[in-house]
């Protein structure tokens, strides 16, 4: 593995995996009291989310693409990159979202309704990171080519490094009942859950 980070970052394209895991550091950062550490700290925010659905409405569907500032990075990234030498620049063109955007609306969708407790929330977040890896096999050319990657293979370990970034970050900082824009459950009552404590 360590010899796979060294040839993709001995590259000269990279800016947008930095960006991408400097966001994800501080949002861990950030948001470190919203961490699920093991299922048994999370059964009792899943049971408060259960309390909330029974006295809420839920909220209509709302996404902010991939979390944590990622999306917004990204555009904020792509702005920058209309500044720099053409050559660079062209290789982003038509790449406005994240390549991975749609997976990470789609992980919102379930997210937003909160069904299934920890076995939907782990469903779900396993179904974003292997998004995230077959968009990296299936466009493995382009991506090769837009980085500047000499092989298919470090262009496919570049989008699995960034699936698992993403899949650490939603199991660590998706748990329901935290108020967070992201939280299991966000669709009910903003992500606040009732509290079984009288």
């Amino acid at each position: 593995m360590l010899q796979g980070l060294k040839t993709i970052f001995s590259q000269r394209w990279v800016p947008v995996l930095i960006i991408i895991a400097l966001l994800a550091a501080i949002g861990y950062m950030l948001f470190f009291r919203t961490i699920t550490i093991t299922p048994q700290s999370e059964a009792k925010r899943m049971e408060q989310l259960a309390l909330t659905k029974q006295t809420a409405q839920i909220s209509p569907f709302v996404s902010d693409g991939c979390s944590g500032g990622v999306s917004s990075g990204w555009m904020e990234a792509m702005n920058q990159l209309e500044q720099l030498p053409i050559g660079i620049s062209e290789q982003y063109t038509g790449l406005e979202s994240i390549p991975f955007e749609t997976a990470c609306v789609d992980h919102d969708r379930v997210y937003h309704r909160g069904d299934g407790g920890y076995r939907g929330r782990l469903k779900s977040d396993n179904e974003l990171r292997t998004a995230i890896m077959q968009y990296g096999i299936t466009n493995v050319d382009q991506i090769t080519q837009r980085h500047n990657l000499s092989t298919a293979e470090q262009a496919i370990y570049l989008y699995e490094v960034i699936a698992e970034a993403v899949y650490r970050g939603v199991r660590l900082g998706g748990a329901p009942c935290t108020g967070q824009s992201y939280a299991w459950g966000y669709g009910y009552n903003a992500g606040h859950c009732t509290t079984t404590e009288q």
